[in-house]
Parts: C-alpha cells; structure tokens; sequence
C-alpha cells in the first residue's frame, strides 16, 4: 500500500502534460562564454531527466555542423569571437541564435572593457541580425528555458 501511495504521490508531484509537445525537431549547440557560468549550469540542468527533453524532441548536439540554433550563455570576449563566428558559419542555414541570460544579452555585470565586447549582438557576429530567443535572468532556471524553446518551436521570437 506504501508503493502505490508513493507511485501516485509522484505522478501527481510530476504532471507530465504541463508543457506541449514541440512540433517539430529541434537542435542545439552549446557556446559557453565568459562569466559565473550559471547560465551554463542551468542549461546542463535542463538535460536532465526531470525536464524530458526527448519527449519535447529537443536535443544538444556537439558540433555546430548538426544544429539549427546556437545556445549562447555567458558574455561574448574578444577571444572568443572567431571561434564563435566559425561555429556559427559552420552551421547549415536556416539558424538562429539563442541568448541565455543578462550576460549574453549584455546587461549582466560584466561591462565591455578590453576583454569583454558585451553581449552577442553587441559583439559584432557576422551573419546576425537579431535573438530568436532573448532570455533574461541570472540565470533563467530550466523550466523558464524550455518554455522559451517551447515558444520557439511554434513560430516565434521569444524576447523575455
């Protein structure tokens, strides 16, 4: 009697139906840049199984050559702008950019100075003419990521 108790007690703690499924297929490559990396850890989070990626059919791909969208987090340095353009001309088109945070949008604490050109439109990336998902927070938790992919997924720009 204890087990039943306990199996429904975590399907009700769970509720499996409070997201919609994504309509479509959709992939991601992570680009870590500088700061406290929160941002970072809280997309690792996200691939956790309490989030259910594969049933929204969401995935994190290694290399930019199999993504769609590339997962910015953290702040855009000056030594990390070429390797940020390559894997962004690496990807094939159509793609998009998504900011994950205030410090890849360029409102965090870290301010443009010699090492740090802010946020990755304000970092000059070739190619890019605006967020398809605009995420503020330091750090957005997980739940709040999905939800944006989620929004993505149907045919929107999510600026929150």
């Amino acid at each position: 009697m204890i087990f039943l108790r306990a199996l429904l007690d975590a399907n009700r703690w769970r509720p499996r139906d409070s997201l919609p499924p994504a309509p479509r297929p959709l992939t991601l490559h992570i680009v870590a840049g500088g700061g406290c990396d929160g941002c970072r850890i809280e997309a690792q989070a996200l691939q956790g199984a309490a989030y259910d990626l594969t049933r929204h059919d969401i995935r994190f791909v290694d290399t930019p050559h199999d993504a769609e969208l590339l997962f910015v987090t953290g702040v855009v340095t000056r030594a990390m702008l070429p390797g940020l353009q390559a894997r962004w001309e690496a990807m094939p088109g159509p793609k998009g950019i998504v900011a994950i945070g205030d410090c890849a949008l360029g409102m965090g604490p870290f301010g443009v100075n010699y090492a740090v050109l802010g946020g990755i439109m304000e970092a000059g990336l070739a190619g890019v003419r605006q967020c398809d998902v605009a995420l503020r927070g330091c750090p957005p938790s997980p739940a709040e990521i999905l939800r944006a992919l989620l929004l993505l997924t149907t045919g929107r720009v999510v600026n929150a």
